[in-house]
């Protein structure tokens, strides 16, 4: 079929005598958008009684303390208006605070990938992944924020809780009354999210935050069957998109100086995958704003290795990457997402060195996920 489009390519070129190097970019374009392979996504369909492992062999640790209250506050130093420079002390408060969230958000999704990648399907992995959310569940876990800090602390993380929950919901012979306890856990962290930022008229309730808030409403209200937390969650995305720029930038994330680029990165995770999230139930984010998603997107690519454009536009060099200069895994997990939607040449090279790429706020190894393949 690959040889079939490619021939096809080159008997127009023929006839309409384009140029060389046009023909290899209609060509590279169609290779890329037939080869690439989809995984499951999200939301994971039952397998089938013959794709299933009789005795399947998992070893399910036991979950870590959950985190029911959190008082944190910024890293950031306070009298910085742009929130770019970071105070040494605060940052290490802040890590010490978040780690036992964070370590709780590694472990789950890594588990219900477990069960996502297990062929036949592991069972024991999705009913340890829904024992954790159990545990945390029953605890009232994240129910007791007490700081606005906290409360964007809990909007990253709930879309993470939530997602790794949709990939293991529909696993055969999984208890129904955890299922009950987590979905309504779920729902109560949501409306905790909305009453924040209903509340909430600071720069925070249009902002990166506000999409991050709407990713963890969206997953929750579809993890929990509810419409009206789903569709607060995917109004939240409409105001990052409906803010994004000709030139693909969003005017707050500008406002981050030398930290710029980054937090255009940053905003565009929740975005693309809430957009994923939206198509699965017949919305198409993506055409929002006369396809402002893509000019995001477009934007970031084009600055990954080259952020000329960021420092132009703010008048401040760029933070540079950890490491080896290169953007991390983590922080372009979303981009496997677009790509398996909207496949591009020059993604598909951004992504062919960094695989597999996972974040545990958007559900884990969405190479696994949306590639299909590690």
């Amino acid at each position: 079929m690959m040889r079939d489009a490619k021939s096809d390519m080159r008997r127009v070129a023929a006839r309409y005598a384009l140029r060389p190097s046009f023909i290899a970019t209609i060509l590279l374009a169609a290779s890329v958008g037939a080869a690439y392979a989809q995984g499951p996504g999200y939301l994971v369909p039952a397998p089938a009684k013959d794709n299933v492992q009789a005795k399947p062999k998992y070893e399910c640790d036991t979950p870590s303390a959950p985190v029911i209250t959190l008082d944190t506050q910024s890293k950031y130093k306070q009298d910085d208006a742009q929130r770019a420079d970071i105070d040494e002390d605060a940052e290490e408060t802040y890590a010490e605070a978040v780690e036992p969230l964070r370590a709780y958000g590694r472990n789950l999704v890594k588990t219900a990938n477990a069960y996502v990648k297990s062929n036949p399907k592991n069972t024991a992995a999705a009913s340890c992944t829904l024992s954790w959310l159990d545990a945390w569940a029953s605890a009232k876990a994240m129910t007791d924020m007490r700081s606005k800090q906290a409360h964007f602390n809990l909007g990253q993380a709930l879309g993470g809780f939530a997602l790794a929950y949709l990939q293991v919901r529909n696993a055969p012979g999984l208890a129904s009354d955890q299922k009950q306890r987590v979905e309504a856990w779920l729902k109560t962290l949501g409306q905790q999210i909305v009453g924040f930022m209903d509340k909430n008229d600071a720069a925070s309730s249009r902002n990166n935050h506000r999409y991050w808030a709407g990713l963890g409403a969206t997953a929750a209200g579809l993890a929990s069957d509810d419409k009206e937390l789903t569709r607060w969650g995917l109004d939240s995305a409409r105001i990052g998109l409906s803010q994004i720029t000709p030139d693909g930038t969003l005017p707050l994330e500008m406002k981050r100086g030398k930290r710029a680029r980054d937090y255009h990165i940053f905003a565009a995770e929740p975005l693309v995958t809430t957009a994923e999230l939206a198509r699965s139930q017949g919305i198409d984010l993506y055409a929002e704003n006369n396809g402002a998603l893509q000019r995001l997107v477009d934007r970031v690519l084009g600055s990954l290795d080259d952020p000329s454009f960021f420092e132009k536009a703010t008048g401040a060099k760029q933070q540079a990457y950890p490491g080896d200069g290169t953007v991390p895994p983590s922080r372009i997990a979303w981009l496997e997402i677009h790509q398996s939607r909207r496949p591009s040449p020059q993604a598909e090279a951004v992504l062919s060195k960094k695989r597999p790429a996972g974040s545990s706020e958007i559900g884990g190894n969405t190479t696994l996920l949306f590639h299909g393949a590690e």
